[in-house]
């Protein structure tokens, strides 16, 4: 029987690469046979996948936090694995056992439970949330755009304003990385809503 307890190899995997992403790790999985090729091909078969990698770092991070041997720092855009650090003292972040997202990721009957409609709706949702015409204002924004202004903007008008705002804001002239983020992260919405 397949062992779905990924902790030990996303352990051995995050030691050797201390800050990585949920991705670069179902890389790794895929590569050693720990997961398989078209394991992210489905919307049901993507979030068993991500429930696994979930449920293994949590699992770690309870784990090694006891045992005072790594603090694991686990969030959806990034995960941090770094040494405790040794005092006599108790840690100075004490670790949320009670967690409501560690909690649910522990919980291995979520896995059984969930069916592949409600995977599709939660991306449903997802997606029309992602998709709300505020989003796509707030992008406009971000480049300098503002809707009544530019009735016919089109997205050559919106490419040449993002190049000029990222040569603008680039840290490596000066500029503050947060606002270069911040305008790659609105083209990255508009994207999706010009041809």
């Amino acid at each position: 029987m397949f062992n779905f307890d990924l902790s030990q190899d996303i352990e051995d995997y995050l030691l050797a690469n201390p800050v990585s992403t949920e991705f670069k790790i179902i890389t790794h999985l895929q590569a050693t046979g720990r997961l398989h090729k078209k394991v992210l091909a489905n919307p049901l078969s993507l979030f068993r996948c991500h429930f696994l990698i979930f449920n293994a770092l949590y699992r770690l991070q309870y784990s090694t936090f006891s045992h005072q041997k790594y603090h694991l720092d686990i969030s959806s855009v990034g995960i941090r694995l770094s040494p405790c650090q040794q005092t006599d003292a108790a840690p100075s972040q004490p670790l949320d056992t009670y967690s409501p997202l560690g909690l649910f990721y522990l919980d291995l009957s979520q896995l059984s439970q969930i069916r592949e409609q409600d995977v599709n709706k939660l991306l449903d949702q997802f997606w029309q949330h992602y998709f709300s015409p505020q989003q796509k204002t707030q992008a406009l924004i971000t480049l300098q755009f503002h809707q009544d202004e530019h009735p016919n903007l089109s997205f050559k008008c919106i490419k040449k304003q993002y190049r000029r705002l990222v040569m603008q804001h680039h840290p490596d002239r000066g500029g503050d990385a947060d606002r270069l983020i911040a305008i790659q992260q609105a083209m990255q919405c508009l994207e999706h809503y010009y041809p």
